[in-house]
């Protein structure tokens, strides 16, 4: 497809937004299926529990399955059995939908639905997109008839092929409510390997959201990192990655963690603490963390590649970000899956501060997950 008519298909579907009803496609996933069962026993599983209720469907969590059900009996007020378990009978396993709440690949997730269908279940649903279906369940559709000027102005700007192609997917994903979307670039390396130039070639790499140095082992198998600064305000994940920083020690230059989240303001803030990918600012988070503006942070700085992988608080950040993004024009590569709206605005906001930018998008995950902004001045002459 063309550029032109990409661009008109995505106003084809700005148009039909209002004709989807995200509750409706909801229900229709789960059509059939009295009982549900949701394997495993964590945060993606309370987040579709959630929906459940808030959405008032006529459908019912029988229970969750997990491996490690020894270690918790009980999640969220419904019991935990292993999948093998007895007192789940043959009848039960055939006729009940299994719902997988795991961030996983394909690979992975074809590997877990082999194993429980050689115990006897038979119907299976991937959470990716009925999470999706559920966020616009609570979201405003009117949002992209509302937006069109700007989406359309943050599709103009991107800077290649692949990247309006896979902005394409994505949107596309989010107005006909069907996630079910294979990785767009399978032949790419988060942050690592994405065919972009960037100008300063990982010189300085500053890591938000650098959760246990999975980012930072696979960057120094490719390049050079002189100057490495992660926050992390998750302890458990912090200990880690400190742990991770020292086995790396020898295959880059030095470091500096710090164990605090970014954002806008110097402020404590409420914190859900998970010990995982998804450890994110909460209302209702039980840990008090401190987050700080980049801007107050990095003095000096130059040559400087800055990621954020911050679980929907990445505006906020780029906010706090604004003066060393302005002045100093560092690389970024930017998560724009967490929030609807960031496909847009996060672009938009970026080439406002910084006129020179060029835009690259890639998405390194099933469905819209990993979905990432590259931006950057490109290569010095």
């Amino acid at each position: 497809m063309t550029k032109s008519e990409i661009r008109n298909e995505i106003q084809q579907l700005i148009a039909k937004a209002g004709e989807v009803n995200p509750k409706e496609a909801l229900a229709a996933q789960l059509k059939g299926h009295s009982k549900i069962v949701l394997y495993g026993a964590g945060n993606m599983g309370s987040t579709f529990n959630s929906y459940i209720k808030e959405l008032r469907l006529n459908t019912e969590i029988y229970c969750f399955l997990d491996r490690n059900a020894d270690e918790k009996p009980e999640y969220l007020g419904y019991p935990v059995y292993k999948p093998d378990d007895a007192c789940l009978d043959s009848d039960f396993r055939k006729e009940v939908l299994v719902i997988l709440t795991l961030l996983m690949s394909e690979n992975a997730y074809d590997e877990l639905v082999t194993q429980l269908r050689s115990m006897g279940y038979e119907n299976f649903v991937n959470a990716y997109n009925l999470l999706g279906i559920g966020d616009s369940c609570l979201g405003d559709r009117g949002i992209f008839k509302k937006k069109e000027r700007e989406i359309l102005a943050a599709f103009d700007i991107l800077s290649d092929d692949n990247s309006q192609k896979v902005f394409l997917s994505i949107f596309r994903a989010y107005i006909m409510l069907d996630y079910n979307l294979p990785v767009q670039n399978p032949d790419m390396t988060q942050y690592v390997n994405v065919n972009v130039p960037f100008r300063h070639k990982y010189h300085s790499f500053v890591d938000c959201g650098a959760f246990i140095g999975d980012t930072l082992e696979e960057l120094v198998k490719s390049h050079k990192i002189e100057f490495y600064i992660g926050f992390e305000p998750d302890v458990q994940n912090y200990a880690k990655l400190s742990q991770k920083v020292n086995v790396l020690r020898d295959k880059m230059g030095q470091a500096v963690l710090l164990p605090l989240g970014v954002g806008d303001k110097n402020e404590f803030l409420h914190f859900s603490a998970t010990a995982g990918g998804n450890s994110c600012i909460s209302e209702t988070g039980s840990v008090i963390v401190q987050t700080v503006c980049l801007d107050d942070v990095l003095k000096g700085y130059d040559r400087l590649m800055i990621k954020m992988d911050i679980e929907g608080a990445e505006v906020a950040a780029l906010e706090g970000a604004k003066r060393i993004i302005s002045e100093t024009k560092p690389d970024l590569a930017i998560c724009v899956y967490h929030k609807v709206s960031d496909l847009w605005r996060i672009p938009l906001m970026l080439k406002e501060w910084v006129p020179e930018y060029k835009f690259y998008i890639r998405n390194h995950f099933i469905g819209t997950y990993e979905t990432v902004l590259y931006a950057t001045l490109g290569e010095d002459e």
